[in-house]
């Protein structure tokens, strides 16, 4: 093969490359829409003095919404954030006391982060009670 001819096949095949991965830059993907809200269940025990938490991540900015669906007595709710020192208790930054309800007994506005949802007895649990919280959030 003479040099010229060299020189046309990597010419040609520089081409080809080129023309690869040079695509259509009109054609673009659109971003992956995040799905919200996101809704979660919660049914565990509840011991006298005592007190749950759950963490959950809000994927955007948005409400949280916290209802008690179920318990024998009223108990306290909130929506806090998670200790940073050990991840699994949870401090407040609103509660209030519930009883069961169909209707959202807490609402509050929140960034995108991590929070957490915490149960809490406010004096009227003598054993242990069971009790469902469902939380909504973006």
């Amino acid at each position: 093969m003479t040099t010229a001819a060299r020189c046309a096949s990597v010419c040609l095949l520089l081409a080809a490359v080129c023309s690869v991965s040079c695509g259509d830059e009109a054609a673009t993907t659109a971003p992956t829409s995040v799905t919200s809200p996101t809704t979660v269940t919660w049914t565990t025990l509840l011991y006298a003095r005592g007190a749950a938490s759950r963490s959950f991540v809000a994927s955007q900015a948005g409400s949280v919404t916290v209802t008690l669906q179920s318990a024998a007595v009223p108990i306290g709710i909130a929506v806090g954030v998670p200790a940073a020192a050990s991840g699994s208790s949870c401090r407040a930054a609103t509660s209030v006391t519930a009883t069961a309800s169909d209707a959202p007994q807490l609402t509050i506005g929140v960034e995108e982060g991590t929070y957490c949802v915490l149960v809490f007895d406010v004096g009227g649990i003598v054993d242990s009670i069971a009790f469902t919280v469902t939380l909504v959030h973006p």
